[in-house]
Formats: structure tokens, C-alpha cells, sequence
């Protein structure tokens, strides 16, 4: 059952009645109030894709693609022109070829983007302490799922966000601050274009001098223990940077076992403990071995 939406004086039709949050920001940016309506059938209803031309503004953009999508004359081009799109890092496991595809176009100016499920939130902590660890250090978070009032309480950071559900709400198309949170409108169809909007895998000739780079920079914490991606680097305790050299453990496996990247990566955290147990085990060992031949040796003096 579909609700129908006043906004501005528009009827449109979505799943459900939106949070507070997002009701806010209609009102921020489109300076719009949200207000539910009766059936008139005397008005046209909207559908939630065509909001954003409802509230016109310059088009600007940026472009970031999938993994398969790295061969592309569209990407090949961008690069060549000395810009800089975001290039999503696959959520499963992939080969090493791929890796080293991807590890190219990130050397060659491309920006890591990490893919964030809600209901796997914990992921994508280990997740990007383990792509900081092979050269592929996210600068961005892509949610597929569309908003969601929980993604306030997240860490800091941009985050872009996506929804090809017809009957889905979407984020105005505008650079939208919230605090500490940077949110954006993704679409993967760029005839729809208008405001700001990332566009996924976007196709050959829409205008390059319109594009915007988003405010880069993601953060996020494992084992209570906060890391900070920036344009400058990492930012972390000194446990942070051992947090991200010991997760270069998780390679072999990965290759070994073909494990899932969100399943294996999920053992991160409790693997951490277990190897600090294991160290603080063996250091007492040794210490108990040192206390013994030093009796030993005491006594046969």
C-alpha cells in the first residue's frame, strides 16, 4: 500500500511516509515541508524519480564505477582527462586479477569507494581496514539500499546513496551536510540528471566540465578502535596501524579458501583477539622460562 506525499504542492506517490531526518532535509535544500494528501483524481500523481526535476538546478555530477566497468571507453577517457571517478570495490571475493585491475585504476587517480550494508554494518569496518591495508583505502561509503533513518548514527563521513526502487523517497540532489555526515543521490540513469548527483557507470559524452568532486572522507571503528580516511591518508591509534598490518592475514586465506568478503572479513575482529591472547601468551611464557634459569643459575652459584 503506496502513501501519497504533498510536497510542495506535488502528489507523490512512495512506499511509506519518510523520517524526520529526511523530512528535514526536503525542507533544507527543496524548502519543502512533507505533508501527507488525500486521493485527487483531478491531479496528477508524481513517482519519486521525477522529484528531483521538480526542483531544477544546474547539473553537476560525479561519476564512479563498478569493478566490470573499469575497461570502459567511458572510464578510460575520464582518466585521460585528468579526472578522478570514484571506482566501487566489489563486496565479494574477487581474484587477484581484478585486484591488480583495480589496484591500477586507484594508482592511476581513481577513488576507492566501499559498498555499506545496514544490516551488515560491522563489515564494512573490517572491510576497509583491510582494503587500507592492500593499497585500496575507501574515501567513500556507497549505500544500494536507499535511506535509512539509522544512517545518521554511523560513523562520519560521505556517503553516497542509492535507490532503484520506483517507490522509494530519494535524498534531495544537492550536496547535503548533516553534522558529520556528507550524503549524496546516486542514479545509474544520467537522463535523469539534474542538481547533484553521482552517477554510476555513466556513458560516454555527458559534459565533463560540470563534474564536482563530493566532500571525500569515511570513518569507521574495529575493535573500538577509530580510524579516519581522508584526501591525506589514515588517521588512527598506534593499535590502529597494527590493526591494519595484521589484516594482511586475511589475503592468503581469502585465495585459499574463496571466501566471501563480508564472511571471512566478519572473523576479523575475533581473530585480532585471539592473536593478542596467543602474544600475550607466548610473553608470559618466556617470562616464566627466564624466571626459571635465573633460579637455576642463582642456585648454582
Amino acid at each position: 500500500m503506496s502513501v501519497l506525499l504533498n510536497i510542495c504542492g506535488v502528489l507523490v506517490a512512495t512506499s511509506h511516509f519518510p523520517d524526520t531526518t529526511l523530512q528535514q532535509f526536503y525542507q533544507q535544500y527543496y524548502h519543502c515541508q512533507i505533508e501527507t494528501a488525500k486521493q485527487d483524481l483531478s491531479t496528477q500523481v508524481q513517482t519519486p524519480q521525477t522529484v528531483a526535476e521538480l526542483f531544477p538546478q544546474p547539473a553537476t555530477w560525479w561519476p564512479i564505477f563498478t569493478s566490470d566497468q573499469l575497461d570502459s571507453e567511458s572510464f578510460k577517457q575520464l582518466l585521460e582527462q585528468g579526472i578522478k571517478p570514484g571506482v566501487i570495490l566489489p563486496n565479494e571475493y574477487f581474484s587477484v586479477v581484478k585486484y591488480y585491475k583495480i589496484k591500477k585504476a586507484v594508482n592511476e587517480g581513481a577513488i576507492p569507494v566501499a559498498l555499506y550494508q545496514m544490516t551488515h554494518a560491522k563489515y564494512f569496518a573490517a572491510k576497509a581496514t583491510f582494503s587500507t591495508a592492500i593499497g585500496l583505502r575507501p574515501l567513500a561509503a556507497l549505500i544500494e539500499t536507499g535511506w535509512d533513518e539509522n544512517i545518521i548514527a554511523q560513523p562520519a563521513g560521505s556517503y553516497i546513496i542509492q535507490s532503484d526502487l520506483p517507490d522509494e523517497l530519494r535524498i534531495p540532489a544537492r550536496k547535503i551536510q548533516h553534522h558529520q555526515h556528507y550524503f549524496y543521490q546516486a542514479i545509474t540513469d544520467s537522463s535523469q540528471s539534474s542538481g547533484y548527483q553521482v552517477v554510476i557507470n555513466p556513458p560516454l559524452g555527458m559534459p565533463l566540465n560540470t563534474i564536482q568532486y563530493p566532500q571525500l572522507g569515511i570513518s569507521w571503528d574495529l575493535n573500538r578502535t577509530k580510524f579516519t580516511s581522508s584526501t591525506e591518508g589514515v588517521k588512527t591509534s598506534l593499535f590502529g596501524y597494527i590493526l591494519i598490518g595484521l589484516s594482511t592475514v586475511v589475503i592468503p586465506l581469502d585465495y585459499i579458501y574463496s571466501a566471501h568478503y563480508p564472511s571471512l572479513l566478519s572473523s576479523f575482529g575475533s581473530s585480532i583477539s585471539w592473536v593478542s591472547l596467543l602474544l600475550g601468551g607466548g610473553l608470559l611464557l618466556i617470562l616464566i622460562i627466564s624466571i626459571i634459569r635465573r633460579r637455576r643459575i642463582n642456585a648454582r652459584n
